[in-house]
Parts: structure tokens; sequence; C-alpha cells
């Protein structure tokens, strides 16, 4: 009997973050409207927007029908979704932010035209540009757009508002700003970003630095590298993200 029960509670225990995992569905419904008010045919309407090779492209996003309605499936988390809507030509654009609660009634995103985003990343210490970089952007603290490059360039375009630009990649430090992009400029070059190189892309090919020992077994706390000398040795970097 105890092994029955405690084969049940084990199941009920794996069936619980299936089941809360559903309840953090929720579907919402909503229309997309150009700036006079009139239905959008056609346009795409998602909360993860991929932007490579400058192609804006929805993931599992809501195509609008004739009367520019939509009906999406989004999982919250606990936190706000930014729900970006693009029309067909990609030229004009909305963006809202929703949580649980706004969602129980239908949304409107109002479409506007576009500010065109774009720019590199370069590393001055390392001299040369990064051979793999993403950019995510945010509105709040919802992420609703990546843009992966391995030519180190970033182009996208949104409507006017305020957001947050977070870009990172392969031998260099993470970088983020504050936009702020407005109607009456429709193009932000951000030009070249020179981001710093991350502390092991400015080792490579040269002798490590120091360590500091703080616990050690088979071993004495003051061990230096260089008691090493001649011998293999494996070191094994790892953290939380």
């Amino acid at each position: 009997m105890r092994s029955r029960g405690w084969i049940a509670v084990t199941m009920l225990g794996l069936a619980l973050p299936q089941a809360t995992q559903a309840q953090q569905e929720v579907k919402i419904t909503g229309r997309v409207v150009d700036a006079a008010g009139k239905p959008v045919v056609g346009a795409e309407v998602g909360d993860s927007w991929s932007a490579d090779n400058g192609k804006m492209e929805p993931y599992k996003g809501a195509t609008t029908s004739a009367e520019g309605r939509f009906t999406l499936t989004l999982q919250f988390w606990g936190r706000s979704q930014a729900l970006l809507a693009l029309d067909r030509d990609r030229k004009q654009g909305g963006l809202i932010v929703v949580d649980e609660k706004s969602t129980k009634k239908p949304i409107e995103i109002k479409l506007v035209p576009l500010v065109h985003v774009h720019g590199q990343f370069f590393c001055k210490e390392l001299n040369k540009r990064p051979t793999w970089t993403n950019v995510y952007m945010m509105s709040g603290q919802a992420r609703f757009l990546g843009c992966i490059s391995r030519d180190a360039f970033f182009s996208f375009y949104l409507p006017p508002g305020a957001y947050k630009f977070r870009g990172y990649g392969t031998d260099i430090q993470n970088v983020t700003k504050d936009l702020t992009l407005k109607a009456q400029e429709p193009d932000l070059d951000l030009k070249t970003i020179d981001v710093p190189a991350t502390i092991i892309a400015r080792h490579v090919g040269k002798a490590p630095p120091a360590w500091h020992v703080t616990d050690a077994r088979g071993v004495k706390k003051d061990v230096k590298l260089s008691a090493f000398r001649g011998k293999w040795v494996l070191l094994e970097f790892w953290g939380y993200w």
C-alpha cells in the first residue's frame, strides 16, 4: 500500500506542471486597424518576431481576416507580453503591451508608419566584428523581437515608441540602450556600436591570469597554476542563465 501511495503521489506531482502550463495559455481576440480606424486585411500579429537577414517574420503569429480580426494564444508566465502587428508590405505597424486581465476583452492595434532601426557591432579591443550577434528588443519587460546575424549587422522596423535595446554575441559583452523612436525620424542609424570583449576573449592566445583558490581538494589552497607546468590541466567554467 505504501508503494502504491508513493506512485500515486509521484504521478500527481508529474501532472501538476502540465496543468499549470495549460492554465497559463490565454486565447485573446482583437482587430488591427489603420490610422483612419478601418480594418487591415492580412496583417500579421505576434508576441515573438524574428528580424534575421532584415526579414520580419512572427513565430506562431496570426493573420487578420477581411474584418481585420485575429485570434492568438499567449503564455504569460506571470509577466506582460508585447503584441506587434505589421501589414503585408511591412511599412506600417503597431504595438500594444497586454497582461492577462486586459485580454478578457477584444484588443485593438492601430497601425502607423514604421521606423527603420539598423546598425552594426564592432569590437575595437579585438579589432574585429563578432562572428555571431543577436539583438533583443523589449517594450517594458516584454521581449518581442530578435535579430540574429553572422555579419554583426542588425536591421528591423518598429512603430514609434520607447524600447529597450539589448545586443550580445560571440566574445563580446552585453550592451543595452534605451531607444525612443519618433514618427518624424523614420530612419534611426545606430551606426557602429563598439562593444567590449569578454574577459575570456581578451586572454585567447595569452598566458592565463593568476588564479585565486578559495577551496581545494587534493592540493593546497595557495597552489599556483605554474605548479602544473608540463602537465595537462582541465579548467571547467560554468554558471547560471
